[in-house]
């Protein structure tokens, strides 16, 4: 029996089930007039052509719920990123697009219906609309009904990045509706009551929703035309904020001060390369990613890659490096590996868990194997199983010991706390769950590269 999915529990227009060869959406009969509207006016393939909404094919025949009334088959996403997997830069593309989608929405008589951040996603690095039923009729004067939603939801997470700090994206976390205005008023910076759209869209906006009835404005009173201005008048204000106000990054210059040596540098690019290639894996996820050095490598190499990493400014790094790149394939997510997202919402699994859903055939793990072991405190073998699950085929794993000049900064203030941490043990745990394919030693240098495959 094909049950909803609780990505998609909360839509009356529609629902998401999982059958053998992919995810399907069923569109109910309430919301028949929207979809033949989007589809036949030239919205969807307007929107379709500037990149800005996933494609679907309309399937004829449906047993499942034949009284719904049609079944579409989306492109199929190999992985789904949530908002609190994205840096700064993809925020402010994904508050764009949704801007940019509602304008040429509204020139067709719609207007998005939501403002959720979870109906978009990222692809190649290019955020797209995954919602297929978010569009509603829109007649003049009627209401932007999703403004609320759309400054709690999109808006508020977006100025606390830009205003105090992008980690504060993270709060996505522990709600997943959005950030109450209120609490975030309080805690923009004071200045931000001088600044016109913050003052609007955030300070007053939060008087307003916590006066009598506790009531929102959603813009009532507002044509088509001011409306426009509005939308336009957003998208400038979002534009102007090209990086957050405060950076602190640990590893934006991890090629210029970090590495060992050029020749080590230049080694280890030549025995990955050769290694890629043979390998030809379909989907690379480069784990500690960095500014993205090796994960442009394995662009070349590799159908697609995952670039993740853990320190936002990295992430935006590679992602504005790449995301006008023509033929991109690289996305990058923002994760900590010691403390991946879990599954969020109903029954844990409205939002599954970034493990469950980062899945490739060649796994990367260059230099992170001794930040893991010995500042988190993770056994190898733990590593190990989490690098297994991962891939279906291959990793590439950087084995970094306790002498390596790195790992003794790690330990001056631990001390030699890890006795398990040999390459011993490193080997042989992951024999538990690979085969050793190759290894390679660095000249002057105490590192080790191995190349396992999966049992």
């Amino acid at each position: 029996m094909s049950l909803q999915q609780a990505i998609s529990y909360k839509d009356p227009a529609g629902f998401v089930v999982k059958l053998e060869d992919g995810y399907y959406r069923f569109i109910s009969p309430s919301y028949a007039a929207e979809f033949d509207y989007l589809m036949k006016s030239g919205l969807y393939q307007t929107l379709i052509d500037e990149g800005l909404m996933i494609p679907h094919n309309e399937v004829a025949v449906n047993t499942e719920f034949p009284d719904c009334y049609k079944k579409i088959f989306p492109q199929q996403l190999a992985f789904i990123s949530y908002p609190y997997e994205w840096s700064y830069s993809q925020w402010k593309q994904m508050l764009l697009a949704y801007v940019r989608i509602n304008k040429i929405s509204l020139k067709y008589g719609m207007i998005l219906k939501d403002a959720s951040p979870y109906n978009f996603t990222f692809y190649n690095d290019q955020c797209i609309l995954i919602d297929t039923l978010s569009f509603a009729f829109y007649k003049d004067g009627d209401p932007w009904v999703a403004y609320r939603q759309f400054c709690e939801e999109s808006l508020s997470p977006f100025l606390l990045m830009h205003y105090k700090d992008p980690i504060w994206a993270k709060l996505y976390r522990a709600s997943i509706n959005g950030i109450p205005l209120q609490f975030v008023s309080k805690h923009l910076p004071f200045k931000t009551r001088f600044n016109a759209f913050c003052l609007m869209h955030i300070h007053l906006h939060s008087r307003f929703q916590n006066g009598k009835g506790g009531k929102s404005s959603s813009n009532t009173g507002l044509n088509k035309a001011k409306l426009e201005v509005l939308f336009t008048s957003i998208g400038k204000n979002i534009s102007t904020k090209k990086q957050p106000l405060f950076k602190n990054s640990i590893w934006e210059d991890y090629y210029e001060n970090n590495i060992e040596s050029e020749l080590y540098l230049e080694d280890k690019i030549n025995v990955v390369t050769k290694w890629l290639s043979e390998a030809g894996p379909d989907v690379t996820i480069d784990l500690g990613a960095n500014t993205g050095k090796f994960s442009s490598l394995a662009s070349s190499l590799s159908g697609m890659v995952y670039a993740v990493e853990s320190d936002m400014f990295c992430v935006d790094d590679i992602h504005t490096g790449n995301s006008q790149v023509k033929g991109n394939n690289i996305t990058t997510i923002v994760a900590d590996l010691a403390d991946p997202s879990p599954g969020l919402g109903w029954d844990n699994k409205e939002k599954s868990p970034l493990l469950q859903r980062l899945k490739g055939d060649m796994v990367m793990a260059l230099a992170i194997i001794h930040h893991l072991c010995l500042s988190r405190n993770l056994p190898i073998p733990f590593i190990a199983q989490v690098f297994a699950a991962m891939t279906s085929r291959y990793a590439i794993v950087e084995f970094v010991p306790k002498e390596d000049p790195k790992s003794v900064i790690l330990l001056q203030h631990k001390g030699d706390i890890f006795e398990n941490y040999t390459e011993e043990n490193f080997i042989s745990s992951f024999e538990e769950h690979f085969r050793l394919v190759a290894s390679h030693t660095f000249e002057k240098s105490l590192r080790k590269l191995f190349l396992w495959e999966r049992l």
